[in-house]
């Protein structure tokens, strides 16, 4: 029945002419409950999505960086409540007020409204690297008091942890990311700078304009500020994977920090990325409070959202989606390259979540 419903839905997408192609893995305790590649990654070449199409996961990055800050947390490397200027001395006093844990939940009041925005945008130097581009941030004012509102840090939260990674670790963060978590979860096709040979299997980016799909052209403001072109690593959005790949890390969060033996992340870590950790009275989604990294979809009926409650997961720009409910097993992953599905409230991933849950 599930996959019959999933086929109809995603079928009837492509026919209408929708989506250019899309892939979806649904699982229970481990078990492939559904799995398809549907459509095409290039219209006009005519080439097939598969398992191994690389997609831009753009903030679905964010999830492999707080899974590593709490590695390193675990390794005694770095504290939940170590403050930014242990990491970036140059930083002035004031800056003590932020947490790692308020960077992982969105409740750090930078890079959150457009007060902090107007700082960053004013700044920003594409042809910088990770560390040269969260130094100048160290007079980037604060949106509101700390933790008085929980919105959401789109760019500087997640580039501020991929740099604090670096200096904790004393590494290059896609360094890291490879010998810690990606390599060890056989996660190949996942990284920040694509061979030529993965740059083949890159999906297109289309929106749908005026009935018809119209392939992007250019670059945009997304790629713009997470580009990888000059060796910046985005810890926010810079990070390439596949389906495949993307399914393996999904798998290891839902079975509790480890997969085919191997193990990421403990089990404590994961409970306490999972709790909600809403400051304040004020909800970016109502019912979906930040836990450290993930949104966790506590009371989901509030915001017209059909999860069950206690599911957790986050989304992508592009219309990527991964979601995890673990007292029944459940877990997704939603790999697509669209430029205009509005990230996280993409009505896609919103019927993905119906039809699975139903």
């Amino acid at each position: 029945m599930l996959q019959e419903k999933l086929d109809q839905y995603l079928d009837t997408l492509l026919m209408q002419g929708k989506i250019p192609g899309c892939g979806l893995i649904v699982r229970r305790n481990g078990n492939v409950i559904y799995k398809s590649c549907k459509g095409l990654r290039d219209i006009e070449a005519n080439t097939p999505v598969e398992e191994n199409t690389v997609f831009r996961m753009a903030s679905m990055t964010k999830l492999i960086i707080a899974v590593a800050v709490m590695k390193l947390a675990e390794e005694k490397k770095l504290s939940l409540n170590d403050n930014l200027v242990r990491f970036f001395p140059d930083y002035p006093e004031e800056k003590k007020r932020v947490r790692i844990r308020h960077l992982l939940n969105h409740s750090s009041s930078l890079g959150q409204t457009p007060k902090s925005m107007d700082y960053y945008w004013k700044v920003l130097d594409l042809k910088e690297d990770l560390k040269s581009r969260t130094d100048k941030w160290a007079w980037m004012p604060f949106d509101c008091e700390l933790a008085e509102t929980a919105d959401y840090s789109a760019f500087v939260n997640f580039d501020l942890l991929g740099r604090i990674i670096e200096v904790a670790a004393d590494m290059p963060l896609d360094d890291y990311l490879k010998e810690n978590i990606l390599l060890p979860l056989k996660m190949e096709d996942t990284g920040f700078f694509l061979t030529d040979e993965q740059m083949s299997r890159l999906a297109a980016c289309y929106n749908y304009t005026d009935g018809k799909l119209v392939r992007e052209s250019g670059r945009t403001l997304l790629l713009d500020a997470s580009t990888t072109e000059y060796g910046y690593c985005s810890g926010s959005a810079g990070i390439f994977s596949t389906l495949h790949d993307y399914d393996r890390f999904t798998q290891m969060l839902a079975q509790g920090g480890v997969l085919e033996g191997v193990r990421i992340l403990s089990e404590e870590s994961l409970r306490l990325m999972r709790t909600p950790r809403q400051l304040s009275d004020v909800e970016w989604v109502p019912g979906c409070p930040w836990g450290l990294g993930f949104m966790i979809f506590e009371e989901p009926e509030r915001a017209g959202i059909s999860v069950a409650p206690g599911t957790y997961g986050w989304s992508g720009a592009y219309g990527t989606h991964m979601f995890i409910h673990e007292p029944t097993g459940i877990c997704a992953t939603f790999v697509i390259c669209m430029g205009d599905l509005n990230g996280a409230d993409s009505y896609i991933s919103r019927e993905i979540e119906r039809i699975v849950f139903g």
